[in-house]
């Protein structure tokens, strides 16, 4: 739009506003107490804003959030009971399998300390 056609409707609309209000009332309007109040309002919702609390904040993330820790919370009970089923006797006990109580005591023993040799059995027997 060019710059004369943007002035010319600005003249028109201008026109056609004083001839349905009348012109404006420049000499009774209050301009610092409008400024003031314009300042108030808007230093309002910058303080407003600021002084947030947590639970604010984590409100606004609970439509993300809630389904997504859902979704975490069914991944991991199901690698959990997937774990649970298929824990070979061979091999020692993980951390996730000794606290989840999939693997036994003798598992998880065996795991912190290692397999039990005659050596060592000897050892905790003449150290007794």
């Amino acid at each position: 739009m060019s710059d004369e056609l943007h002035e010319e409707l600005e003249a028109e609309l201008a026109a056609a506003l004083r001839r349905a209000t009348g012109e404006p009332p420049y000499d009774q309007v209050d301009w610092d107490a409008l400024a003031w109040r314009i300042h108030v309002a808007a230093l309002g919702r910058r303080v407003a804003a600021a002084r947030r609390r947590w639970w604010e904040h984590a409100a606004a993330w609970t439509r993300m959030a809630i389904p997504l820790a859902l979704a975490a919370g069914m991944a991991a009970f199901a690698l959990i009971a997937l774990g649970r089923a298929s824990i070979p006797a061979s091999r020692p006990a993980t951390l996730m399998e000794a606290v989840t109580g999939a693997a036994s005591d003798q598992d998880v023993a065996v795991s912190m300390v290692g397999q039990p040799t005659m050596d060592s059995f000897a050892a905790e027997v003449l150290a007794q």
